[in-house]
């Protein structure tokens, strides 16, 4: 009995091994069989380096197509470079500016001063106007290490690391600045006007400055190298002046060789330090409108600076009244020459004085020749306006190169031609009084596909919008619709959002009337 048990043992061990390979060879060739007769698939398994899968929404063949806008049928030109000798990494220096406008080291302790108050130019679009007006500042005399543009784009890193391209708005080219020794300063994120102006602000806190400078970018600046200019540019306001001697200094300054020259920033040192002499309560002070402002900070800070809420257009309105009802003086004072453009030099090697650089300009955005008609025909009423406009139009044609002619060795002499376009910008820019201001803003209309790209068109509409859009908000705040607060209301600072609109009459008299 114990010798079978042991021997069913035996056979069982030896016969469960081959049930099991047995058992295991039907589920496999069962699996084979199912899934070669019938839909059932396993799931697969997706590889790591597939390509993305397409996550378009499939078409609804139920909905109608969107509807796109007419394409445009004029567009400007692509942009070119105005400094083709800064452009590349393997660029030589910037040439040497006029001597006389070398500024003396140190120079702002000569005025009081124990640090230079910094120049903040703001910068969200159009690379060329930008580059124009740093290297006027610059050449005019400013120092290079004085000046901060403030990248406004909202592309991150994307101009640092060299990742847009020249037809984009937003395109900045880090390396030309700091070959011209500027500084750049990121913003975290594109901010408004309001929101930029504070920002500025901020950077005065942050760096320990009482006192500031802030510039427009679309300016082309000049020292006063010919001593008194006559010329009256759009925008510019009355001169403020303290007595005889100072409207003497300012209206007829010296020219450069003169002993007593002064470059635009030596005056802007000059005017802080005389402002701050007099001791008195101010605020701003306006170089040619606010192209060119000096700031005092304690002011800005007493009052809550802009109001955010206010984006662009308006914002200066509110917040200059505010200054001016808290008590705060700003004037209008003469520095240099600002001319307000909306054009680009063909070769901002002009401003360096180059003799084989005849200096001309381009519109970057030029209107359409139909609107160019208008124009004309709008200016035929008057002979001087008719000169005006001819004048303005060979000025905007640089496609006519002036080979024959020969520019001047000495800088002075070279100045006055520099000048003159410079005006002639600014007329060209008001060729149609205040309508085509700001048309150089859309210039730039490529990058698609580019980090943080922003349709260029689609930008300047939401832009029209939001402007409204804060003068809605002005006019609800204020109860008023001009920008004339201080002058034309007897409206208080304590007064913001609790008037009624001025424009329309009172509820009481309504009622009188029957409404």
């Amino acid at each position: 009995m114990a010798l079978l048990s042991s021997l069913n043992f035996r056979v069982a061990r030896g016969v469960l091994p081959l049930l099991f390979v047995v058992a295991f060879g039907f589920v496999l060739y069962s699996g084979y069989v199912v899934s070669s007769t019938s839909s059932f698939q396993l799931p697969s398994i997706p590889l790591i380096n597939s390509k993305p899968t397409d996550r378009r929404p499939p078409s609804k063949p139920d909905v109608a197509p969107p509807r796109y806008k007419p394409t445009p049928t004029f567009k400007p030109a692509p942009v070119v470079d105005p400094f083709p000798l800064l452009a590349t990494s393997t660029a030589t220096p910037p040439p040497p500016i006029p001597e006389y406008n070398v500024p003396r080291p140190e120079l702002h302790k000569e005025y009081g001063l124990e640090r230079a108050p910094p120049l903040f130019i703001g910068f969200t679009r159009q690379w060329p106007i930008l580059l124009q007006a740093v290297v006027s500042y610059v050449t005019a005399g400013w120092p290079a290490d004085g000046i901060f543009v403030v990248e406004n784009t909202g592309v991150q890193n994307s101009n640092k690391e060299g990742n847009l391209s020249l037809q984009n708005p937003f395109y900045l080219n880090h390396t030309t600045l700091q070959r011209l020794g500027v500084n750049v300063v990121q913003t975290p994120v594109r901010l408004t006007f309001s929101q930029l102006q504070n920002f500025f602000l901020n950077q005065a806190i942050e760096r320990n400055h009482s006192h500031y400078f802030y510039s427009h970018q679309d300016v082309v600046v000049f020292s006063f190298e010919d001593g008194p200019d006559a010329n009256h540019r759009p925008g510019e306001r009355a001169w403020d002046f303290y007595d005889k001697d100072d409207e003497l200094a300012a209206m007829f300054p010296n020219p450069a060789g003169h002993v007593d020259y002064r470059t635009i920033y030596e005056n802007c040192l000059r005017e802080l330090n005389n402002t701050l002499e007099r001791k008195e309560r101010w605020g701003l002070r306006w170089f040619q409108s606010d192209y060119l402002t000096l700031v005092n900070r304690e002011a800005v800070e007493a009052i809550g600076g802009y109001d955010t809420m206010i984006p662009y257009y308006a914002s200066d309105c509110d917040f200059n009244a505010r200054l001016e009802m808290d008590g705060w003086v700003n004037k209008h004072r003469r520095v240099g020459i600002i001319n307000d453009v909306s054009s680009c030099m063909t070769d901002l090697g002009a401003l360096y004085r180059l003799p084989h650089i005849v200096p001309n300009f381009t519109d970057p955005n030029p209107l359409t020749p139909e609107q160019e008609a208008k124009i004309e025909e709008n200016k035929e009423k008057a002979e001087e306006e008719k000169a005006e406009k001819e004048a303005a139009a060979k000025a905007a044609t640089p496609e006519q190169k002036r080979d024959d002619v020969k520019m001047p060795s000495d800088p002075v002499e070279y100045f006055r031609v520099l000048n003159k376009l410079g005006f002639d910008m600014g007329s060209h820019k008001y060729r149609d009084g205040d309508n085509q201001r700001n048309t150089w803003q859309v210039t730039q209309r490529g990058g698609l596909g580019e980090p943080f790209y922003y349709d260029s068109m689609g930008f300047a509409q939401a832009f029209h919008l939001l402007t409204e859009a804060g003068r809605e908000i002005y006019r609800q705040k204020w109860g008023h619709r001009d920008c004339d607060l201080v002058e034309g209301t007897a409206l208080k600072i304590d007064d913001q959002w609790r008037v009624e609109k001025d424009w329309e009459k009172p509820k009481e008299e309504e009622k009188k009337e029957g409404r």
